[in-house]
């Protein structure tokens, strides 16, 4: 059986995509910019995403991270990432990508910032 990279939760205005891997690496990133492209290409512009179970993000999932942004940005929308384990938060911090993120502590906060809540 395979490994569900995210659920995905559609709520009025946005869409939430809790990753479910503690190890996010290549090919579950290239599975997680498929769902993602497909949720954008829907119509989703605004979307979080949840790294509640995610302990650990390879440097190709970091670059995808910032792709993500760009898509969302260029369709009008935001991506928002939430509920970071603080050794993510740490590598954030050292590629400087803390300060490119919006980044909330938990998904109720990412929600309001999206006018969902």
């Amino acid at each position: 059986m395979e490994n569900v990279v995210c659920k995905v939760e559609k709520q009025a205005n946005l869409v939430i995509m809790t990753l479910m891997l503690d190890n996010l690496l290549w090919d579950d990133n290239i599975e997680l910019k498929k769902l993602y492209n497909s949720l954008l290409d829907e119509g989703n512009k605004n979307i979080i995403l949840d790294l509640s179970n995610t302990s650990y993000v390879s440097s190709v999932v970091l670059a995808s991270f910032v792709y993500m942004l760009k898509r969302a940005k260029e369709a009008g929308g935001n991506l928002i990432l939430c509920s970071i384990n603080p050794k993510v938060q740490e590598v954030l911090g050292l590629t400087n990508l803390d300060k490119v993120f919006d980044i909330t502590s938990n998904r109720q906060e990412a929600i309001s910032k999206l006018g969902g809540g």
